[in-house]
């Protein structure tokens, strides 16, 4: 077996078998990380089932915390449309289930009431990360009522032309999407509770611990 002087080590060169021993450690280090990961997921949805049972009893639970995160959001702030303020009074419920097996892949699914403007009662948007590394995103076709489509009313050169609903059926995966679609999951999801109860000042000190920036 090879051994390592100290002017190789000096020098920046190692034995092999600290190479293979430490390849071998980092790998353990990461099968670890992603267990710890999967029972984190397995933990906690009979937990946040749990809590959507209760929040079920909360009138506009879900609209208020979705439009103060759109409000209050930075980056999803200025994806709202003036007529997104409306949709959003008819979310009902809001789940995100996230996938243990390929951790970076998750769905947002949006319930809504009967509502004059889709006949829609399930939006769901999917982010995937195939086998190669690649980005794919699958979003529910919406189904407008005649005339309710506000999202193409505006002209294409728009430069404010943005809409937190049109984004939410649309497929780009370009990293702005992909940023609001972990916002959703790590921060409005799993802080919702916190995010309901928060007064204006708690909300701009909740942003900077959080993360919602």
């Amino acid at each position: 077996m090879a051994t390592s002087s100290n002017s190789d080590i000096e020098n920046g060169v190692l034995d092999e078998s600290i190479i293979e021993e430490m390849g071998v450690i980092t790998q353990e280090i990461e099968n670890t990380e992603l267990e710890i990961a999967k029972q984190h997921i397995r933990a906690f949805k009979p937990i946040y089932e749990k809590r959507r049972n209760v929040l079920k009893r909360i009138p506009k639970f879900w609209s208020q915390v979705v439009g103060v995160t759109l409000m209050k959001q930075v980056l999803i702030g200025q994806y709202l449309d003036n007529d997104d303020y409306s949709v959003v009074q008819y979310i009902n419920d809001v789940t995100v289930d996230m996938d243990e097996n390929s951790l970076e892949n998750f769905k947002i699914i949006l319930r809504f009431l009967e509502n004059e403007y889709f006949k829609n009662k399930e939006l769901i948007k999917e982010f995937i990360v195939d086998a190669d590394g690649q980005r794919k995103i699958k979003s529910t076709t919406i189904e407008w009522f005649e005339g309710r489509n506000y999202t193409k009313k505006r002209k294409v050169d728009e430069d404010d032309d943005l809409s937190f609903i049109k984004w939410f059926s649309e497929e780009s995966t370009d990293e702005n999407s992909w940023d609001l679609g972990r916002i959703f999951k790590d921060d409005l999801y799993p802080q919702a509770w916190t995010i309901y109860n928060a007064e204006e000042d708690d909300y701009e000190d909740f942003e900077s611990d959080e993360g919602l920036e």
